[in-house]
Order: structure tokens, then C-alpha cells, then sequence
């Protein structure tokens, strides 16, 4: 603490006045939301690599670097807050939403450059679930004198790794499905219409959802019926990494002047026109065949194989209630993000799971946990099964 001291004439009196300084330092919370926050740049760029935050801060709890991971082949994001520094990493501390790979890959390990660079400590938000990695990393900085800690449960980590941590366990991909319905559990009018059930609020989270995935998943009958664009366009938000437009249409009955189709759409289907399928190959469109079901559907059984071949493992679903009930029933869906809004629609039709049916509680799909938030007039109900 510094003391300065002041003399005030007032009215041709003089007063001293004693100002005390008091030094600021920000803790540890502050910087582990400021890398918590760095990971969500990655998020969208960077699959099937983690997206990973990191900052380094010097020995006067100052921030002197920071970086997120890269595009696939490009720096994790330890290396890019290394390279990113002003000035001499000696004595800091790394703050990293991920434990710091010990193995080569497309790039040398992080662990490595962390020693090298004289950085002597290392706050992590989460173990890496990779048993090549889980705990060694941990263990090659601690015999080369690097201390580390870990602060677990941070709630933006582990929004921007759960699609990383569950195909790194299970090797799928990780599917988050998206419904808008009214009070009364309805996805649209009688007539169809669903624009807009919704808030502007809601609308305007569901393209920061988009930005953050690696795909969305829509079904042929949501194309024709709605036309929709299926891409990030909101102005305060970073559409340089667009999701990969993933349209399950059985037959290729895709109208090729649907907003939807450009260089950026997979059309996953088991027949198709051939003059259908040259004209979207000339748009630069990819098209991938799975075989039908028992039912005449597509085996949705493959689709894992075909995002897992592209490198999509963050998946975002906005379907009607057909194919949304189909993937639910295949065990497909991690989680559920239902927008309820104050509206109350009537009628019978366009209930979100109709094709479920299950006559014994025993048997129903459960959530194993659950959230709300107030969204503009809407509620979002996010649940995990």
C-alpha cells in the first residue's frame, strides 16, 4: 500500500488529506474465466482437436500471452499463448483449460515447450481424457520441476469440451438437438407455420450454438418445407468458420435451388437422379450413400461413419418431429436444448416426439440432468441424457 499526502486550502484554511494507493491483483477465478473464455474461439475450427484456451501470466499477475487452438495441423493453444507473448515466460504461470499434451502429433508436444520456455506453473481446468495423455502430461511437468494444479467444474470448460470428451470416450460424435415449441408442446400451427415461435433472443442464441459446432443436421422435409439457410449470420458473431449443412434426404429429392446447398453441404442419402446428383456435384456439393432401413429410411445406424470421416464430431440437429424421434430412439442424442416460449398454438399436430411411445414409465427416455434459463420471453430447458 502507498500514502501520499495532500494539502487542500479551502475558505483560506488548510486541510491535509492522506490518499492510501492499495494495489489491485486479480485472482486466480479472474484468470481462469479469461482462459475459459479463450477456448470458445476454437470452438467450430478446431475438430476433431479439443478447443483449448490458454494464457500465461508473469510474476506480476500480468497477462503476457494468450492463444486458443488452431485449425486442425495448426498450433494447440499452449503454443500459441507461448508465441504470443511480450515478454519472458520465466517464472509464470500457464493457465490451460486442458492438460498439456505429452505425446507428437501433427505437432510437438506442449509439455515440451512449456519446460523449454521456464515456465513454473501450470493451472488446469480438466485432465485430458485421452489415456495417452490423461495424467502423463501432469507427470513429465512435474519431474522437470513444473508445478501444476487443477480447478475443476468450470462451466464454460466444460460446455466448450463436452463434445471433445465424449468422442474422446466413446468415439462418436456428440449430437445436441434444438427444438422451438409453444407452452402447449407444439412445434408449429395446424397449417405448419413455425416462424417465429421463438423470441428474437432465442433466435439470435441458437446462431451462437451454430458458430460453435462442427455441423448441423437437418432432415429433406425441413428443407422443403422451410427453406432454411442452416448457416451462422448474426453481425456480432464470427462467421469465418461455417458449420458443415449435413441433409439427410433418403431418395435426393432436394430442390436444387434450396438456400441450403453451396460448396459447404453434405447431402447424405441412398438414392439419388443422376441428373440430381451431377447437377449438385457442380455446385460442389458432397454426397454420401448409406443403405435404407427396414422401413425404407435411411439407416441412420451410419451416419456416425460419414461425420467421423469428415472430421465432425460437434454435431447441432434442427429437424421436425419425425427425424428427431428417430434419432432419439437410436440413443443418438447427448443433448436437448428446448426453447418454450409464452405461446399457446392448440390442435393436435406437430408434437416434437410423436413417434415415441412408450407404455411403461420404466421404459421412457430420462434426463440425467437438467438446467433452465430465462431467454428474452422464452425459457431454454437444457437437458443431458
Amino acid at each position: 500500500m502507498a500514502q501520499i499526502n495532500l494539502t487542500l486550502n479551502i475558505k483560506g484554511k488548510d486541510f491535509l488529506l492522506q490518499v492510501c494507493f492499495i494495489k489491485i491483483t486479480t485472482n486466480k477465478m479472474d484468470y481462469i474465466k479469461e482462459v475459459a473464455n479463450e477456448s470458445l474461439l476454437a470452438m467450430g475450427k478446431s475438430s476433431p482437436n479439443p478447443p483449448v484456451g490458454a494464457i500465461i501470466v508473469s510474476s506480476q499477475n500480468k497477462i503476457i500471452g494468450r492463444g486458443h487452438t488452431q485449425n486442425i495441423g495448426g498450433n494447440h493453444a499452449e503454443i500459441e499463448a507461448i508465441n504470443n507473448a511480450t515478454e519472458s515466460l520465466t517464472n509464470s504461470t500457464l493457465y490451460t483449460t486442458l492438460e498439456p499434451c505429452n505425446i507428437t502429433g501433427n505437432t510437438p508436444p506442449c509439455t515440451e515447450a512449456i519446460i523449454k520456455n521456464k515456465i513454473k506453473h501450470v493451472v488446469i481446468c480438466q485432465k485430458d481424457p485421452n489415456p495417452k495423455i490423461n495424467g502423463n502430461g501432469i507427470k513429465i511437468l512435474n519431474e522437470n520441476n513444473v508445478t501444476t494444479e487443477i480447478v475443476e467444474r468450470i462451466e464454460i470448460v466444460e460446455y466448450a469440451l463436452e463434445a471433445y470428451n465424449h468422442f474422446t470416450t466413446t468415439k462418436t460424435p456428440f449430437f445436441t438437438l434444438k427444438l422451438a415449441m409453444s407452452l402447449d408442446g407444439k412445434l408449429a400451427t395446424n397449417s405448419g407455420n413455425s416462424k417465429w415461435i421463438s423470441g428474437i433472443r432465442s433466435r439470435e442464441l441458437v446462431h451462437k450454438y451454430r458458430s460453435d459446432v462442427d455441423a448441423i443436421v437437418t432432415g429433406i422435409g425441413t428443407v422443403i418445407k422451410d427453406n432454411p439457410q442452416l448457416n451462422v449470420r448474426l453481425e456480432n458473431i464470427n462467421k469465418s468458420n461455417q458449420p458443415k449443412k449435413i441433409i439427410l434426404d433418403t431418395n435426393g429429392r432436394i430442390p436444387i435451388n434450396s438456400q441450403c446447398i453451396d460448396s459447404n453441404t453434405i447431402i447424405v442419402c441412398s438414392n439419388i437422379n443422376d441428373k440430381i446428383e451431377n447437377e449438385l456435384l457442380n455446385k460442389s456439393v458432397t454426397i454420401e450413400k448409406i443403405p435404407k432401413n427396414n422401413s425404407g429410411s435411411l439407416d441412420l445406424k451410419y451416419l456416425n461413419d460419414i461425420l467421423i470421416k469428415h472430421k465432425l464430431i460437434n454435431i447441432f440437429v434442427e429437424c421436425g418431429p419425425t427425424l428427431s424421434s428417430e434419432l432419439i430412439k437410436l440413443n443418438l442424442i447427448q443433448k436437448l436444448l428446448i426453447f418454450i416460449s409464452p405461446k399457446v398454438i392448440g390442435g393436435s399436430k406437430y408434437v416434437p416426439f410423436a413417434n415415441i411411445n412408450s407404455d411403461e414409465m420404466s421404459k421412457v427416455f430420462n434426463l440425467k440432468k437438467i438446467q433452465q434459463s430465462k431467454i428474452g420471453e422464452d425459457i431454454l430447458i437444457k437437458g443431458w441424457f
